[in-house]
């Protein structure tokens, strides 16, 4: 007999790193949007408190139905320079329908 394993997918991952290093993803998946409420968010940071070459994600839960949720993401960082500069991308806003 063949057994096949099925996982769920995260419905989005977030990460952070600078130049000293990268930190932990934070996944997030479907169970943890159902149950989140309006407002609440999640950040991709490091730990390594270095001020070059920043890269954090986040991601804020702004409105809900029992269908999905709608979710804000945001990328900022610094660029890789002795001197940084700060940066930001347009905010994203995804759509989370649930099965």
């Amino acid at each position: 007999m063949k057994m096949e394993v099925k996982r769920e997918a995260p419905a989005f991952v977030l990460w952070g790193s600078s130049y000293n290093g990268v930190g932990e993803d934070v996944e997030v998946s479907f169970a943890d949007l159902r149950t989140a409420e309006i407002g609440k968010m999640w950040v991709g940071s490091d730990s390594n408190n270095c001020g070059r070459a920043v890269h954090r994600e986040s991601a804020e839960v702004v409105y809900k139905t029992d269908d999905g949720v709608a979710v804000l993401h945001r990328k900022w960082g610094t660029t890789d320079s002795p001197d940084p500069e700060r940066w930001e991308n347009a905010p994203e806003l995804v759509w989370y329908e649930f099965a």
